[in-house]
């Protein structure tokens, strides 16, 4: 059974991860940008309509440029194509934004198990660590107690080699489970974008 896990604690480490992480910041702006592209293909309707004026001075009308009408002329032009592409282009635009949400609640649903994946395999680890450590000093125990009979010629020396090598036996078990542990604590804090030390359970 592995000890000491909080649940409160690792929906600490969830939000931290989901705030520090890289590739979530990442998402966050694709998100921003397809909902900027949405605005501006609504008000791009306008982009098909144009306008222009002329003014004429009134004058003598000109023989080589005769033209009836002086002062100021107006006009508004329509351009049919770029109006009945605009629907598409919005269409388009809010599909990708729509896209760009579902990117991102699928990251972070797999970042989600991931930190948990890590946390959980942390607290397996040091929870290992735990037991060889206590292994590691019994067995030392073991060979002091033995060593002292042994002098006092009340145990054979196969009894104290026997304690020697189970000793020497825990100390490899303890060097595995201590790598082990900082692997996993390194794999974790990947996630995270900062040390476990510096993350209280109490929000401090």
């Amino acid at each position: 059974m592995i000890s000491g896990i909080s649940y409160p604690y690792l929906e600490r480490l969830i939000s931290i991860a989901e705030n520090n992480y890289p590739e979530m910041q990442v998402k966050d702006y694709q998100i921003k940008i397809a909902k900027n592209n949405v605005t501006k293909t609504s008000v791009s309707y306008l982009d098909a309509f144009s306008f222009s004026y002329y003014y004429r001075p009134t004058q003598a009308i000109d023989v080589s440029n005769p033209n009836l009408f002086n002062g100021y002329q107006i006009g508004l032009n329509l351009n049919i194509g770029t109006l009945v592409q605009k629907p598409f282009a919005t269409k388009e635009a809010k599909a990708q934004y729509k896209i760009a949400q579902l990117q991102q609640t699928s990251y972070k649903q797999n970042l989600v198990a991931e930190v948990k994946k890590r946390y959980f395999t942390y607290m397996e680890q040091l929870t290992q660590l735990k037991l060889r450590s206590k292994s590691y000093t019994d067995a030392q125990s073991l060979v002091t107690q033995l060593r002292s009979k042994f002098e006092k010629s009340e145990v054979k020396f196969d009894d104290l080699t026997r304690a020697l090598i189970l000793a020497s036996e825990q100390n490899q078990f303890l060097i595995s489970a201590e790598g082990g542990t900082f692997a996993a604590k390194a794999a974790l804090e990947e996630l995270l974008g900062e040390k476990l030390e510096n993350i209280k359970p109490n929000g401090n």
